[in-house]
């Protein structure tokens, strides 16, 4: 971990977003590896206090991550802002201004929402279509007044999404696939299809897209058949359906693959896949292990610190203003419609969503 790096992108973050958080009392995780940097964020940005909850995980220990943390914290001068907690503590919610949609201050429920201030606010440090239902009671959010936003990852200033691609490459890599003059092949839908693909495109790759996004489209159909023919690589980026791709029960199974392309590798950001079948068939792919539909096998964290610096001061930004909002005398709609209309970084959840509360 290279500390002064990490000290100049969360500076450079900080002043990007004219992070501010004076004032204000945060409550979010404190965790392993890059995540580490979230609460020294809040603190080098002025936040009043921090807490910081951490647990054991297999990510690592909570006694190492409290000192990791509060090593850093005494390191940068924020010791006095930060404490590190293991419980969610109605006494220390009570004094909250923003609550991070985090690993360890998760699920955010109805006891924990029960303890929050009525100005309380909660950015989600993602896009709202990433919302799933069990981090966060959303409707008892609103029932209390508590007002959620997602942050805008297309932002210009952050576009984190080109980071996926990245991401694949890095992975390839490690698969020992040159990608230079190979035959790449895309499957997914969205930002995270588009970014893989427009990051091999860059390079000199026969790179293909099967965009599952596209009504008519599968890995069922002879035109995504033909594609994976003799494919050096596929590229599993499907973050939002849950169906099957690849196994006995998906759309294509392993033996129909190596049929196909007998010296093909995987890297698996998203989607469903039967890992057990596709080891089985010592087929290589990374990471070690997959992740369930809707959430990501490998995070772009792995590629360095600067896409978690990035977002999770992002997030705290749309916190920061709908904490100030809601402190200046608006009501949580109010403050919902003022927020998306002056900060860029802020997103709504979509029309159709059921909970959609602003045009």
């Amino acid at each position: 971990m290279n500390i002064k790096r990490i000290k100049k992108l969360i500076g450079d973050a900080i002043d990007t977003y004219n992070l501010d958080l004076s004032g204000l009392t945060v409550f979010t995780e404190a965790a392993s590896r890059n995540y580490v940097v979230t609460p020294l964020i809040a603190a080098l940005a002025g936040s009043d206090r921090v807490f910081a909850i951490t647990q054991d995980s297999k990510y690592g220990k909570a006694a190492d991550i409290r000192t990791v943390t509060l090593e850093l914290a005494q390191r940068w001068g924020v010791e006095d802002r930060i404490e590190v907690v293991s419980d969610k503590s109605p006494s220390i919610l009570s004094q909250v201004d923003i609550v991070t949609n985090l690993g360890f201050v998760r699920p955010v429920d109805k006891n924990m929402i029960a303890h929050l201030k009525p100005t309380a606010v909660l950015p989600l440090m993602w896009e709202t279509w990433e919302f799933r239902e069990a981090d966060v009671d959303l409707s008892e959010c609103q029932r209390a007044g508590i007002t959620v936003l997602g942050t805008n990852e297309r932002e210009p200033r952050l576009d984190l999404f080109t980071y996926v691609g990245y991401l694949a490459l890095k992975l390839a890599f490690e698969l020992e696939i040159e990608v230079y003059r190979s035959k790449v092949v895309v499957v997914g839908s969205g930002v995270f299809g588009e970014s893989s693909v427009s990051v091999f495109g860059k390079l000199e790759v026969d790179v293909n897209y099967i965009d599952l996004s596209a009504s008519d489209n599968s890995l069922e159909t002879k035109s995504a058949k033909s594609t994976l023919r003799d494919a050096d690589l596929v590229v599993l980026v499907e973050h939002h359906s849950p169906v099957c791709l690849i196994g006995g029960e998906g759309q294509i199974t392993v033996e129909e693959l190596l049929i196909l392309s007998p010296h093909l590798s995987i890297v698996h950001i998203a989607g469903n896949i039967n890992r057990g079948e596709i080891d089985n068939a010592a087929v290589p792919c990374v990471p070690r292990q997959s992740a369930a539909p809707g959430h990501m096998s490998i995070t772009t964290d792995y590629l360095g610190p600067k896409p978690v610096i990035a977002l999770h001061t992002a997030g705290l930004k749309v916190g920061e203003a709908m904490a100030r909002t809601r402190l200046a005398g608006l009501d949580p709609i109010e403050t919902e419609k003022k927020v998306l209309r002056d900060l860029p970084l802020a997103m709504g959840f979509d029309t159709s969503h059921k909970y959609a509360r602003t045009p």
